[in-house]
C-alpha cells in the first residue's frame, strides 16, 4: 500500500517538473514563462551586457579632455581608436546582449537588448547597422519606453553620421509621443548635442534647462547646469550664469566641476560695490592658499587675470597671466591661453606689434592644434612675423648705412662696446641658465621661461639674434668707453695687444690670418683673438661701397612698401599705414611701387574723408598716366572691362597663334596689332605682345628679337611668361655665340646701310632711368624732324646697350654722333657719378650690330669704329 502511494507522489512530482520546464521555453508566454524569462534575462545576460556598456560609456567619457575654457561637450567625442582598444569590451558586450535576446526573445529585455547593440554599432561607427538596429526596434517592439529610447538614440547615430535632417525628422516625430522622463531628459540632452555642433545656443540652452531638473545626480545633473552657465556667462548673462553655477554646487558633483563652478562665479558675480572687488580678490586669494588647488594655480592666475582685464587693471591682468605661465606645469593648453591673453593685450591695446610677436610665437609653441581659434591665431602670428621682419630690415639697414658714415676710431670703439655688452648678456643668461637649472632640480620640474625674460623682439639675451645696431646714438657712449679702458690708441689691428703680431690699420678692411706657426696663445689671447673676429664679422656687414649702399636702400625700399601693406590690410591701421608709405615716397621717389602706393595713399584719405586724397590722385594722373592704377581712378569699371577685354584677346590670340603656327607671320602680325589697338591693356595682353616678339624672332633681325625679350621682361615681370622669356633670352645668347664662333666675327664694310647711334654705360645709380630720359630730350630739341627711336638692350657683365636708330646712312649717323659727343651733350644732364658710369659710344651698321651682340667684344669693334668712321 505505501508502495503504491509513493508512485503516485513519484508521478506527479515529475510531470509537475517536466511542466514547468516546457513552459519555460523560449518560445512560450506563459505566466510562469514570463516570469522565468525576465529574471533570468535582466540579471544573467542583460545584466553583463550593460555592465560592459557602462564600462565603456565611461572610458569615452574618462578619455575627454574637459576645456573649462570653453564650453563643455554634452556627449565625448567617440575616438575610434580608443573604441578598438576597447574591442573586446564591446564584442563581449554584443555576445551578451545577443545571448539574452536569443535565450529570451519574449521578455521585456529583449528590446533593451537590441538598444545595446545597436549602441555598439554606433560607437563603432558602424551607422548603417546601428540605424537598422534603432529602427527594428522602433518597428517591432510592443514596449514605448523602449522605441522611444531606441528613436532618441538613432537620432544621435543620425547627428554623428552627418545625417542632420534626419535627425530633425525623428525630433520632430518624438514631438508628438508621450516620453517617460528618462527618455525625455535624453531627448532633450541630444536636441542640444545637435545645437551645439550647429552653435545654436539658443536652442542649446534651451533644452539643456528642460533636460537638468529631470536628471539625478549620478546622470550628470550638474555637468548639465554647468554648461548652461557657460552657455550663459560667454552670453553675457552673469546673473542667469551665477545661478546655474549654483545648482552645479548643489548637485554633488565631483572636485573638479565644483572648483570650476567657484571660479566662475567669481567672473559673473555682481560687482555693485568697491567692497564687492575687494572680495572677489580676497576670494582669488583664497583659493591660491587651499592646497586642493594645487594643480589649478595656473588657472586661478589666469582667472585673477581675466577679472582684472575686465576691470581695466592692464598692469595687473598683465602681472597675472604672467603667474599663470610660470604656474603652468603640465598643462600646456591653459599655458597656451595665458599667451595669447598677453598676445592679445599688445596687440590691441599696446599696438606694439613687437613683443606681440613674442608672446604669438610662445602661443602657437605649446597650443594644440584641436583648438577651435588655432588657423586664426597660426595667421596672426604670421602676420606679426613678416612685420617684425620689415620693421628689423629697415633699422637694422638704417643703422649699418649711419655707421658706414662715422669716423672709423669712433666706428671701433662703438664695435667694441657692442662686443662688450654682448658678451656681458651672455654671461647674465648663463647665470640665468644655471639658475633655473638648480631650480629644476629642486622642484623636480622645469621652470618655463616667460616671454618677460626675452628682449624685445623676440631674441634671448645673449642669443645674438637681437641687431646689436639699432642705436647709432651710443656711439658717443662706445667712444667714452673706449678711450676709458684703453687709452687714445692708434686704430688698428690687435690694438688691444701689447705686442702686435699683425700690423694695418682695421678700417682699411684689409685683415691678414695670425701666422699659425706662432707661439701657442694663452687662454686670454685667445678670448682676445676670438672678440677680433667677431669685431671683423661686423665690420663686414657695413656697407661701406656704394654698390653695398645701393642694396641696402633697395632693401629698405622694400620692406617700407611690404611694412605699409601690412600696416592697412592686416593690421588695419590706417594712419600707420599712411606714415608709412609717405615715408617710403619721401626716401624713394622714384620707387617701382610708387604708382600702387600713390592709389594707396589716395584710398586711405579718402576711406578717411581728408581731401588730402585729391593731391594723391592728381599726382598719380599726373606721374604714370599708364599704370592700372591711373586707369581705375579714370575709370572704376576698368577691371571688369579688362576682364572682358581679355576673355575676347583670347579668342584674337587663338587665331594669331595658328597663324604663327603655319607660317603666315604677316597675318598674324596684323591680328596682333589690330588686337592691341581695339582693347585696352588688361590681363592677356603680355600674351599677345609675346607672341609678336615669336613673330620678330622669325622674321627681323636677330638683336632685334633679343631687344624684344628684354623689353618684355622688364614690362612684364609679373608675367606667367617671364620664365619662358628668360629662357629664350639665354638660348638666343647660347645659340648667337656658338654662330659667330663657327662663322668667323669680321665685322662688314658695307656703311651704305642703315646705322644705330649705340651708348654703353653700367647699370648703377639709377642711370638707366636718367640717361633715357637725357637723349629724349636731346632727340626732341636736337632731331625733332627724325623719327628716332631708343631703347635699352642689356649685355654680359653687367652692361647696358642705348640703342637709338635709326639713320639712314653713315653719315647721318656720324652727325648725331658729332653732337651727342661735343659741347651741348646730355650728358651734362647727369651726375658727376653717373657720367663716370658711361663706357663708351658709336655707330654701327645693322649688319655689323647683330655680330657685337653675338660676340660681345666690344673692343673689337671699337677698333672697326676708330678706323672706318672716325676719319670720316
Amino acid at each position: 500500500m505505501k508502495v503504491k502511494v509513493f508512485s503516485k507522489y513519484y508521478i506527479l512530482y515529475y510531470t509537475l517538473l517536466l511542466w514547468c520546464f516546457s513552459a519555460c521555453a523560449p518560445e512560450r508566454n506563459g505566466m510562469v514563462a514570463s516570469v522565468y524569462h525576465n529574471t533570468t534575462a535582466r540579471y544573467n545576460a542583460y545584466f553583463y551586457a550593460q555592465m560592459r556598456m557602462d564600462e565603456i560609456q565611461a572610458a569615452i567619457q574618462e578619455s575627454q579632455e574637459n576645456n573649462f575654457n570653453d564650453i563643455l561637450r554634452i556627449y565625448p567625442e567617440v575616438d575610434t581608436s580608443l573604441i578598438n582598444t576597447m574591442k573586446d569590451k564591446v564584442e563581449d558586450c554584443m555576445k551578451k546582449a545577443s545571448i539574452a535576446i536569443e535565450r529570451h526573445p519574449k521578455s521585456r529585455w529583449a528590446d533593451d537588448s537590441y538598444i545595446l547593440i545597436g549602441q555598439c554599432r554606433m560607437y563603432n561607427q558602424n551607422y548603417e547597422d546601428a540605424i537598422k538596429t534603432f529602427k527594428f526596434v522602433n518597428t517591432e517592439s510592443e514596449d514605448d519606453d523602449a522605441r522611444h529610447s531606441a528613436l532618441i538614440h538613432l537620432m544621435r547615430t543620425f547627428i554623428d553620421a552627418l545625417e542632420q535632417n534626419n535627425a530633425i525628422a525623428v525630433s520632430d516625430f518624438l514631438k508628438k509621443e508621450k516620453l517617460n522622463d528618462k527618455n525625455k531628459a535624453k531627448l532633450y540632452l541630444t536636441r542640444a548635442y545637435l545645437a551645439q555642433l550647429n552653435e545654436d545656443y539658443s536652442n542649446m540652452v534651451g533644452n539643456l534647462l528642460l533636460a537638468a531638473p529631470l536628471l539625478h545626480n549620478e546622470e550628470g545633473r550638474a555637468r548639465t547646469y554647468f554648461i548652461i552657465g557657460q552657455i550663459y556667462q560667454d552670453l553675457g548673462f552673469d546673473a542667469q550664469a551665477y545661478q546655474n553655477y549654483e545648482e552645479v554646487l548643489k548637485s554633488n558633483p565631483e572636485y573638479e566641476l565644483y572648483f570650476y563652478a567657484r571660479l566662475n562665479m567669481a567672473q559673473v558675480y555682481d560687482l555693485s560695490k568697491e567692497n564687492d572687488t575687494r572680495k572677489i580678490r580676497k576670494y582669488f586669494r583664497k583659493l591660491l592658499k587651499d592646497k586642493k588647488n594645487l594643480e589649478y594655480k595656473d588657472k586661478i592666475y589666469y582667472e585673477m587675470a581675466a577679472f582684472e582685464q575686465k576691470q581695466g587693471n592692464l598692469d595687473e591682468a598683465m602681472e597675472y597671466y604672467n603667474e599663470s605661465i610660470q604656474a603652468s606645469l603640465n598643462n600646456n593648453r591653459q599655458k597656451a591661453y595665458a599667451y595669447l591673453a598677453l598676445g592679445k593685450i599688445y596687440y590691441s591695446d599696446k599696438k606694439d606689434y613687437q613683443l606681440a610677436k613674442v608672446y604669438y610665437d610662445s602661443t602657437m609653441s605649446v597650443l594644440p592644434q584641436d583648438e577651435e581659434e588655432y588657423p586664426q591665431i597660426a595667421e596672426r602670428q604670421q602676420v606679426l612675423d613678416n612685420f617684425v621682419q620689415q620693421l628689423g630690415i629697415i633699422q637694422e639697414q638704417d643703422s649699418l648705412l649711419a655707421l658706414a658714415k662715422i669716423d672709423s676710431l669712433e666706428l671701433s670703439a662703438y664695435l667694441d662696446q657692442v662686443i662688450l655688452e654682448e658678451d656681458q648678456r651672455a654671461a647674465e643668461q648663463e647665470r640665468e641658465n644655471l639658475r633655473r637649472s638648480r631650480n629644476v632640480r629642486n622642484n623636480s620640474f622645469e621652470q618655463v621661461q616667460s616671454p618677460f625674460m626675452q628682449q624685445e623682439g623676440g631674441a634671448q639675451a645673449g642669443s645674438g639674434e637681437n641687431w646689436y645696431f639699432y642705436t647709432p646714438s651710443a656711439l658717443s657712449i662706445g667712444r667714452t668707453a673706449y678711450i676709458r679702458r684703453w687709452g687714445n690708441r692708434e686704430l688698428e689691428d690687435n690694438w688691444r695687444r701689447s705686442e702686435k703680431t699683425i700690423e694695418g690699420n682695421f678700417a682699411s678692411n684689409d685683415v691678414e690670418a695670425i701666422d699659425a706657426a706662432a707661439s701657442i696663445p694663452t687662454q686670454g689671447a685667445v678670448v682676445e683673438n676670438t672678440a677680433d673676429n667677431r669685431k671683423q664679422q661686423l665690420y663686414a656687414n657695413i656697407p661701406f661701397t656704394e654698390e653695398a649702399q645701393q642694396q641696402a636702400l633697395l632693401s629698405i625700399e622694400e620692406a617700407y612698401y611690404k611694412l605699409g601693406g601690412i600696416y592697412n590690410f592686416d593690421l588695419e591701421e590706417k594712419h600707420n599705414a599712411i606714415e608709412t608709405f609717405e615715408t617710403m615716397l619721401a626716401r624713394f621717389p622714384q620707387s617701382e611701387h610708387k604708382p600702387e602706393v600713390l592709389y594707396e595713399l589716395y584710398l586711405l584719405y579718402k576711406a578717411l574723408d581728408d581731401d588730402t586724397y585729391v593731391k594723391y590722385k592728381n599726382q598719380l594722373l599726373q606721374d604714370h598716366p599708364e599704370s592700372i592704377y591711373a586707369k581705375i581712378l579714370e575709370n572704376p569699371n576698368y577691371r571688369e572691362e579688362s576682364n572682358l577685354a581679355s576673355e575676347k584677346l583670347k579668342q584674337l590670340y587663338k587665331s594669331a597663334y595658328k597663324l604663327y603656327g603655319e607660317g603666315e607671320y604677316e597675318e598674324a602680325e596684323k591680328i596682333i596689332t589690330a588686337s592691341l589697338k581695339e582693347y585696352t591693356a588688361n590681363d592677356f595682353t603680355d600674351n599677345m605682345k609675346f607672341l609678336r616678339i615669336l613673330i620678330i624672332g622669325k622674321t627681323e633681325d636677330f638683336y632685334q628679337y633679343q631687344l624684344g625679350l628684354q623689353n618684355f621682361l622688364k614690362e612684364y615681370p609679373e608675367s606667367e611668361l617671364y620664365a619662358y622669356g628668360e629662357k629664350l633670352l639665354e638660348k638666343s645668347r647660347t645659340f648667337k655665340e656658338e654662330e659667330a664662333k663657327r662663322r668667323g666675327a669680321n665685322y662688314r664694310e658695307r656703311f651704305d646701310r642703315p646705322h644705330s647711334f649705340i651708348i654703353l654705360y653700367n647699370n648703377v645709380q639709377k642711370i638707366s632711368t636718367d640717361l633715357p630720359k637725357a637723349i629724349n630730350e636731346f632727340n626732341s630739341q636736337k632731331f625733332d624732324e627724325n623719327i628716332l627711336t631708343v631703347a635699352n638692350l642689356m649685355l654680359e657683365g653687367g652692361k647696358v646697350m642705348i640703342i637709338v636708330e635709326k639713320f639712314a646712312d653713315k653719315e647721318g649717323a656720324m652727325n648725331y654722333y658729332r653732337q651727342f659727343t661735343g659741347e651741348e651733350t646730355p650728358l651734362k644732364q647727369l651726375s658727376v657719378g653717373q657720367r663716370n658710369e658711361v663706357a663708351d659710344s658709336f655707330v654701327i651698321t645693322e649688319d655689323n650690330l647683330n655680330i657685337l651682340l653675338q660676340t660681345q667684344e666690344v673692343d673689337k669693334y671699337l677698333r672697326f669704329f676708330e678706323k672706318h668712321y672716325m676719319e670720316f
